[in-house]
């Protein structure tokens, strides 16, 4: 199949890029070239801004793409242009967030807004765009679903090339000998999913005729503490002891620990039933995970521990 993929080199459309190359899909990824990684896997590049319907027209046409996958569908502008670059018989696969229901405005605002696990029927956001003026997914979501896309709406992604670093609010300390870390309560509910486990979710999408939105998230969440040990465990270093402090106490990146109003445990049983999609074992993915974010600490890592040592002492 010939695949179009916006936004083909970093992270989740790397994974996919990789996943469905490897699959024999003949794929172009769609960028603005400022980044491509020396290491991908070899596929044809567009080099174009995607907001530019015109432009992205004519980048597409001679590729004349059998199917498109969205990973970088930000908001209206960018939805609207790949909408108009393609036409109707494009079978369309757009990448959307857990942050198009309700509850995630619950997080942001410190309330209870909805029972836990999420699925797809739960009630979405009426406050818009909530993480800046860029970003906004129920818009993109409005402009693919009218046109029978499928929307896989992902939880918090980990893994390889994880620009968001998720596991550095353990790691980071690690790296620096630290032997106490503080934590809060702990007890958040975030549902994760390793960013193989969503290439793999784009591939079954695909394959078949489903479109509607789908939670991919893993089946289980460990709380935010549990998640820390899960890491520790990881590295090595599970001798490091966790150590309870006010949430109050708590220095500024170690505040998902901490107590948070509204939980973010989404059901992905849809996905399983109707795409046919199961992630990997997540024990495996999450070692893994925390192996190559140890072999690979990010450039600007701070080594400035006086939060952690003033709330510890």
């Amino acid at each position: 199949m010939r695949i179009a993929i916006l936004g083909g080199t970093q992270f989740i459309g790397r994974a996919v890029v990789e996943r469905l190359a490897a699959e024999g899909h003949e794929l172009l990824a769609v960028h603005r070239g400022e980044h491509e990684p020396a290491d991908l896997v070899p596929v044809g590049h567009a080099h174009v801004d995607r907001t530019d319907r015109a432009a992205l027209a004519d980048a597409l046409k001679p590729f004349d793409p059998e199917a498109l996958v969205d990973v970088s569908g930000m908001n209206a502008a960018a939805a609207d242009a790949a909408l108009g670059a393609v036409g109707p018989s494009v079978k369309l696969v757009a990448i959307s967030s857990c942050d198009v229901y309700r509850a995630y405005d619950g997080v942001h605002s410190n309330r209870t807004t909805d029972a836990v696990p999420l699925t797809e029927e739960s009630p979405l956001r009426k406050r818009r765009f909530i993480d800046g003026p860029q970003y906004e997914n129920l818009e993109m979501e409005e402009r693919y679903l009218p046109r029978g896309a499928t929307v896989l709406r992902l939880g918090a992604v980990y893994g390889e090339h994880d620009y968001q670093r998720r596991f550095e609010f353990v790691l980071r300390r690690v790296r620096a000998g630290r032997r106490r870390i503080p934590v809060g309560s702990g007890q958040f509910l975030f549902s994760r999913v390793y960013v193989g486990d969503v290439a793999a979710a784009v591939s079954r999408a695909l394959a078949g005729d489903h479109p509607g939105a789908f939670n991919v998230v893993e089946p289980t969440t460990a709380p935010y503490r549990m998640f820390a040990e899960q890491i520790l465990v990881a590295t090595g270093a599970a001798d490091i002891e966790l150590v309870r402090v006010r949430d109050d106490l708590l220095p500024e990146d170690l505040s998902l620990t901490g107590t948070i109003d509204q939980h973010l445990l989404m059901d992905s049983r849809k996905a399983g039933t109707v795409l046919g999609w199961a992630p990997q074992d997540p024990a495996e993915t999450l070692r893994a995970s925390v192996r190559w974010h140890l072999a690979h600490p990010p450039d600007d890592a701070s080594a400035d521990f006086s939060a952690d040592d003033a709330v510890l002492d």
